[in-house]
């Protein structure tokens, strides 16, 4: 018996899915996670790491999608370069941002906005750890054909 990864289908044993779609998909659980009327509701925890998922699924996709990551993408740059805050850096914006997804009161919509950010902004540190971890983010991407 042969392993779907090792035979190759690990993008397709959900069937051909991009970057784009997965975006759309994340997008749709966001909104009816944070704001919907059913059930079934994101806590703060879910809601970050469908964030930092969607921001990822972002980075990659084509189109609007790609624009909204690289948006996403440019506050923590902007931050990491504001002359008036000092040398921050990106590392310091990513240790900021994990801080405050660890201790800041938040609610769903927030800590997606965080989780967003966070990806956004360990995505953004070139030559650091944090592209590490983003490497092992996106893995789980690839796996589904993103």
């Amino acid at each position: 018996m042969t392993s779907l990864l090792a035979a190759g289908a690990g993008s397709s044993a959900l069937g051909p899915m991009s970057a784009t779609t997965i975006s759309v998909i994340l997008i749709v659980l966001l909104i009816y996670g944070i704001w919907g009327k059913g059930k079934k509701k994101l806590a703060r925890g879910p809601a970050q790491a469908a964030g930092f998922f969607a921001e990822l699924a972002f980075l990659r996709a084509d189109n609007w999608p790609h624009d909204l990551g690289t948006a996403f993408q440019d506050i923590p740059r902007q931050i990491a370069e504001n002359p008036d805050l000092g040398p921050i850096g990106m590392t310091g914006v990513v240790i900021i941002l994990l801080v405050l997804s660890a201790f800041a009161p938040i609610v769903p919509f927030t800590g997606a906005l965080w989780g967003m950010l966070t990806a956004a902004a360990m995505a953004a540190a070139q030559g650091s750890f944090w592209r590490a971890v983003i490497s092992v983010a996106t893995a789980a991407l690839s796996l589904v054909g993103a």
